[in-house]
């Protein structure tokens, strides 16, 4: 190739380069213009549902457009999330995700095929949720201290309950007896308000659980001992952290947003500004807050980085035969 040749053709693909950009400019500039459907793959009125609409309404502000929450739950999320993968790439279907889709179902699901990492492209995380200790009040344990020498001095004895074999709940409570020098033996169960129900009533020692606890621990019927936030709880004041007590132990919890891999980037940057101006914004900040959970918003490559931590902790988790799936 002659230097005119060579000229030629670094002209053409800079005009190429430059309708591309103007194209991308263009997109961006007039986009949204229409509603964004954002998938919750769970049901109406738990945790991920509430917390999507109460920033719905400011995001489709920031935006310009209208949010419609599109609840579809089933198969562990899967169900939800396929239907954001099948959708055009295209910014207007997003989806929440919780670390159960993006990190344990990966690891311990066979018939879980999605590739989070892979599939689709972080947006932000919302929040960081927390886990509060609970243990039966008929023990009579009032503190953080008196549980772990009551556990270690009944190594095989003690129980605890999970939602689910695997589960983010399952990693979290390993995690913890880890950091606490203890052992149990874990119970699996369907959802949280059986496993409440038998701490209650006797039949269980202890749990982690959400902030579905909180009418047993306010009703007196479980004893909370610790959370597992970086600080104390809105819902739940009265109750320490773990790291207060000096145990360095925080769960891994969060809400998090995603679009499928192929979204244009101008309209991810779009997205992830709005959600950041939106969970900033003070009325939401505080109802977050009064609901206990701590707002994060950050960037995409900081929400991927602690997708990647866990997973490679959890990974450990499972080799060494820390966490047992059957």
């Amino acid at each position: 190739m002659n230097k005119r040749q060579l000229l030629h053709s670094l002209y053409a693909t800079a005009l190429s380069l430059g309708a591309a950009l103007q194209a991308a400019a263009s997109q961006t500039g007039t986009w949204p213009e229409r509603p964004i459907r954002l998938i919750v793959p769970y049901p109406a009125g738990g945790l991920t549902d509430i917390v999507s609409r109460v920033l719905g309404e400011e995001l489709g502000k920031a935006l310009g457009t209208s949010i419609v929450v599109d609840n579809r739950p089933g198969a562990g999320g899967q169900i939800g999330l396929q239907g954001l993968l099948q959708a055009p790439k295209d910014g207007y279907t997003i989806a929440l995700v919780v670390p159960a889709t993006m990190v344990t179902l990966p690891l311990t699901n066979p018939a879980y095929k999605i590739r989070p990492l892979e599939q689709f492209e972080p947006i932000t995380i919302a929040v960081d949720t927390f886990l509060t200790l609970v243990v039966d009040q008929k023990l009579g344990i009032k503190n953080l201290t008196e549980f772990a020498d009551y556990a270690r001095k009944k190594p095989s004895q003690m129980n605890y309950g999970i939602p689910g074999t695997g589960t983010s709940f399952h990693f979290n409570s390993v995690m913890m007896m880890q950091k606490l020098g203890i052992q149990a033996q874990y119970v699996p169960y369907t959802g949280e308000a059986a496993i409440l129900n038998d701490i209650a009533g006797g039949q269980l020692h202890f749990a982690l659980v959400s902030n579905a606890g909180k009418v047993f621990i306010e009703s007196g019927q479980v004893t909370a001992l610790a959370v597992t936030a970086n600080q104390r709880a809105r819902s739940l004041p009265s109750v320490p952290t773990f790291r207060e007590l000096g145990v360095d132990f925080a769960s891994d919890g969060w809400v998090g947003y995603v679009a499928a891999r192929g979204t244009p980037l101008p309209v991810l940057s779009k997205l992830q500004s709005a959600f950041v101006k939106s969970l900033n914004a003070p009325a939401v900040k505080q109802r977050l807050l009064d609901m206990g959970y701590q707002v994060v918003a950050n960037q995409p490559e900081q929400f991927r980085k602690i997708v990647q931590d866990s997973r490679k902790r959890y990974e450990e988790l499972l080799s060494t035969g820390s966490v047992k799936l059957q």
